[in-house]
């Protein structure tokens, strides 16, 4: 990486930001329970959905100021039409190493092997449960099954890494922790526990599930396996690895993650910036604020001058970036936006 561009994208606490989370739709086919509302959300209309040039364009920038990892989600990822054409926009990009996805795997069989076709390395998948009946009340909508299957494509696409994701949410499948870490183990993939973050108006909200801290999740697992922290690292995310040994693991052990956001605080190793799906770029998942990237896309006609003004409002967007989030597991939301909203 050229210095002198990575400098660009450091913040006012010397954070280098090097990995960008482009949400590429607000839609989702689900409407799970630490995301939505019961009753759903209003969408974006259509036409304001940045379109993939457009975010091809917005990486273009990013990757010559220092971004060399971009992560694709939503909403929904794979109800956008075309998905695999985008994979391979970014993959051409000058500077990008990895363009990575998370999906809730639903639509997974149809698109897994389009998808690593054009480029995709990784995949990280939402399974939050083995229960069908739980499934469909965390979820609201939806099939394991079909979830089920496409962790199976996936597997059988040889992406470069999958890992699972769990939302733990206490009262929902908090007692599922070491089922869920079975079934990783079985199939020789990477799960993670994501502790249930206070964002928008989902149960949290409502007063209905509880934040399962981290510390929780390891005394659980520690009744069925040994923890031994894990050096090795599964990519440039927040999340801390251990590895876990017992009868039925392998003698180097397995490992396993947990993205401990609330009550392990992990931003001072934050290097990441959120595109939402409508142009809107977050420099913090916690945090409102946002800078508007898509109005000079679509009123400033000169390239080089519609660059300067996108490299200038994204300046403003790092001078905001605070040094940490206002989660607190005993308090209420702290962002008014939805997750599928901001880009999970």
């Amino acid at each position: 990486m050229n210095e002198a561009a990575s400098d660009k994208l450091t913040d006012r606490f010397g954070r280098k930001l090097t990995y960008m989370r482009i949400s590429v739709t607000d839609r989702c086919n689900f409407r799970c329970v630490y995301c939505m509302p019961a009753d759903g959300l209003p969408f974006a209309p259509r036409e304001e959905l940045l379109s993939y040039e457009e975010i091809t364009e917005l990486v273009e920038v990013f990757a010559a100021q220092g971004v060399r990892r971009v992560r694709i989600t939503g909403g929904e990822p794979l109800v956008r039409a075309e998905l695999p054409r985008l994979v391979a926009m970014l993959k051409e990009v000058d500077g990008i190493d990895k363009v990575a996805m998370t999906t809730n795997a639903f639509l997974l069989k149809k698109y897994a092997q389009p998808l690593e076709d054009a480029g995709l390395d990784s995949v990280n998948i939402s399974l939050d449960t083995l229960d069908p009946a739980r499934f469909k009340e965390i979820t609201r909508v939806g099939s394991l099954e079909r979830v089920l299957e496409g962790i199976e494509a996936a597997r059988q696409a040889d992406f470069s890494s999958i890992k699972l994701n769990a939302v733990i949410v206490g009262g929902f499948n908090d007692d599922e922790m070491p089922a869920l870490v079975r079934f990783a183990m079985e199939r020789d993939l990477i799960m993670r526990f994501i502790e249930f973050m206070p964002i928008g108006d989902t149960v949290w909200a409502e007063g209905k599930g509880d934040c399962v801290p981290a510390r929780t999740m390891r005394e659980t697992l520690s009744e069925h396996w040994t923890l031994e922290a894990d050096t090795e690292r599964y990519g440039t995310g927040p999340a801390r690895y251990w590895r876990l040994h017992g009868a039925d693991t392998p003698d180097e052990g397995h490992p396993f993650g947990i993205i401990s956001a609330v009550t392990e605080c992990f931003c001072a190793a934050c290097n990441r910036v959120r595109l939402t799906s409508v142009g809107g770029l977050r420099a913090c998942l916690a945090d409102d604020q946002e800078v508007d990237l898509r109005e000079p896309l679509r009123t400033v006609d000169d390239p080089q001058r519609r660059r300067e003004v996108v490299e200038h409002r994204i300046q403003m967007a790092l001078f905001g970036k605070k040094e940490r989030h206002a989660f607190d597991i005993d308090g209420g939301s702290v962002t008014n936006k939805q997750m599928t909203s901001i880009g999970g």
